[in-house]
């Protein structure tokens, strides 16, 4: 048996006062092999039962103690404050892609005979970080290997931050499936749809997620990947970064909605043209720069920076997506046992397994400046497992021979097989940027979005002369129904809720 406890407050009956404090206790018969996920289910289910009207759960702490009959005794006397976690901090959404449109996060299988192979591997098996102190969303973990004798689960539910001059949440108007009208499919995935949407009332397009609960359920590190993306996006605001606005479900489906971004995929022009000179390198390079410099100030290592996640908004400027294989709390020092990412952009530590961290992403960097200076990618010569001998080596790279001098020795340094050694790693984004590649560039000014004489094309693309020419036909074709109310599907399980949603029409 695991005990889960909780605490709740109650309405005040004046509203100069706070409301009362209220423990629950909750006992799941949890059978061995039972994980996170799965008692997280249980309680969601007890609680619709005796508290209709408390906020959504998104996850749990671990609550040390000496016998379980002292454990919520304990945590009153040690003056915990109740666990609770801001909206926008917390979330749960994503979907695997198996092609097309970079806000679905899964890989592109389909490419033109000779180009390369771009697999997603996922293998998480991350080292136990102060569990005591730490959000548990890892919903495979078992339960039991995490529990000692007398330790609990405190519940950690989610609260809506009071602004000033708010207007209260009952007093808010819901967002939901029927103020939206459908457009066109922009991608499709293992496990869901993305559309672009307009608002009925704003006319203001967006790209939705649909994600199947049925598929969902059905993978507990689909489900894991899905509540990490929502968990990271719901606390991002960057001028280079996918923004999410709303966040709702039904009985048999997750909805997210994030910003339309016109200009589709980089991987898709890439595709196009071949290759970008270097002046157009230099310009999404810097911008998407600025947005992994922001993640890693926000404490996240990005851990899938390709060209499909890379998008492209309505005046041509970079949008970063798809932050399902994330990893947020990174320190400097973290260092994380997964073995997750694309393969065509695995860093030498990542495929040696010996613990990545925030050099991870400069490495997937360097591989993103060569892929675009030459529309192929350091090591990979055809072969996937000799290319990742290769890096796993440390062998050297074949460089272009078309591109400056500084641009080699960019590579060299982004693509340094010793995470130590490898530029960005010391001081981060900063020592990127002063190196002298980017000599002329004013990163100020990218950040602002304003021509400089760096890029002669400002920008490369620009989406709105050919609105119509940055998706692929073969999902935009596709019929769909003209309301996202009109997507059904059958639930096998009982499983139907996930915190960090709201419950619109949830059995329909």
């Amino acid at each position: 048996m695991v005990l889960v406890v909780g605490h709740l407050r109650t309405p005040a009956a004046d509203d100069s006062e706070d409301g009362a404090e209220k423990l629950i206790e909750i006992w799941v018969e949890a059978r061995h092999g039972a994980t996170i996920g799965w008692v997280m289910s249980r309680v969601i289910e007890e609680l619709a039962g005796q508290e209709p009207d408390a906020p959504n759960l998104v996850g749990f702490r671990i609550v040390r103690g000496g016998s379980n009959g002292s454990v919520s005794r304990s945590l009153r006397s040690n003056g915990r404050v109740p666990a609770a976690i801001a909206v926008e901090d917390i979330g749960a959404l994503g979907c695997q892609r198996q092609r097309g449109g970079g806000y679905c996060g899964a890989p592109r299988i389909e490419r033109r005979e000779g180009d390369w192979e771009d697999i997603e591997v996922d293998d998480e098996d991350d080292e136990e970080e102060s569990m005591e102190d730490q959000l548990l969303v890892e919903y495979g973990k078992a339960v039991h290997g995490l529990l000692t004798d007398g330790d609990c689960l405190e519940c950690v539910f989610e609260v809506q931050a009071p602004s000033p001059g708010s207007v209260p949440k009952a007093r808010q108007n819901p967002i939901g499936i029927g103020d939206f009208r459908i457009v066109r499919v922009l991608g499709t995935g293992a496990s869901c749809r993305v559309m672009q949407v307009q608002h009925r009332t704003s006319e203001q397009d967006y790209a939705v997620k649909v994600i199947s609960k049925r598929k969902l359920f059905t993978n507990e590190k689909k489900l894991e990947r899905a509540i990490t993306e929502k968990r990271v996006l719901a606390r991002l605001s960057h001028p280079f970064v996918v923004s999410m606005h709303w966040a709702f479900q039904t009985r048999g489906h997750l909805y997210m909605v994030l910003d339309y971004c016109e200009g589709g995929e980089l991987f898709y022009h890439l595709q196009r043209r071949g290759r970008f000179s270097e002046p157009d390198t230099k310009f999404y390079i810097s911008e998407i720069l600025l947005g992994l410099e922001y993640l890693h100030s926000q404490g996240i290592l990005y851990r899938d920076l390709k060209p499909e996640n890379c998008l492209l908004d309505a005046e041509g400027h970079v949008r970063l997506t798809d932050f399902g294989l994330s990893k947020d709390n990174l320190t400097n020092s973290a260092l994380f046992q997964s073995f997750v990412g694309t393969v065509l952009y695995l860093s030498p530590e990542m495929i040696r397994r010996e613990g990545h961290g925030l050099a991870l992403d400069f490495y997937c960097l360097g591989c993103l400046v060569y892929v675009l200076l030459t529309g192929s990618l350091p090591h990979f010569t055809g072969d996937l497992q000799q290319m990742c001998a290769r890096r796993a080596k440390g062998e050297g790279f074949a460089l272009p021979r078309e591109i400056s001098h500084e641009a080699k020795r960019l590579l060299e340094r982004l693509l340094e097989p010793d995470p130590s050694l490898r530029l960005g790693t010391q001081r981060q984004a900063i020592e990127v940027k002063e190196h002298p590649w980017f000599r002329g560039v004013d990163f100020i000014k990218v950040y602002r979005k304003e021509a400089q004489r760096a890029f002669p094309n400002f920008p490369p693309v620009e989406p709105s002369l050919a609105p119509d020419q940055c998706f692929a036909s073969e999902f935009t074709k596709v019929p769909v129904p003209s309301r996202l109310m009109s997507f059904g599907s059958v639930l096998t399980t009982k499983e139907q809720t996930i915190a960090g949603f709201s419950k619109e029409a949830l059995f329909n």
